[in-house]
């Protein structure tokens, strides 16, 4: 799949990696505007211990949509320094929706991988990118 001429492939997402408990994952970090914007949109597939960082350049109030998105999705909202605000369970087509409270990043994982390494509201995220 293709977007604004550029595949997933070619915009080359640096991937990170993430430890929450004692469960890692590997994320692509997405921070420019179209890499925020496009998200895990059309992707049909997402690797077990695989994820997407949003990192937005401030904290806030951010909200996600999954509008195209096809893959239902455990969504964490953490805050700046990693500390999961909130755990939002998405399936594809789902409205908008918002954490409630400031956060600076988004990590968006396969649904049902918070349970399964018994990831919850408080726990820490390491490995973040620091803020620019």
């Amino acid at each position: 799949m293709r977007f604004q001429g550029l595949s997933w492939r070619e915009m080359g997402l640096p991937v990170i990696r993430l430890t929450i408990r004692s469960a890692s994952l590997a994320a692509e970090r997405a921070e420019t505007m179209l890499s925020l914007a496009r998200g895990l949109m059309f992707r049909r597939h997402l690797a077990p211990d695989a994820g997407l960082l949003l990192c937005f350049p401030r904290s806030g109030n951010h909200g996600i949509h999954m509008w195209f998105v096809r893959i239902p999705l455990d969504v964490l909202f953490l805050s700046e320094n990693g500390v999961v605000a909130r755990i939002h369970c998405a399936q594809p087509g789902a409205f908008p929706f918002r954490p409630g409270t400031s956060i600076r990043y988004v990590l968006e994982t396969n649904l049902g991988w918070c349970d399964r390494h018994g990831i919850i509201v408080g726990d820490r995220c390491q490995g973040l990118p620091a803020p620019r």
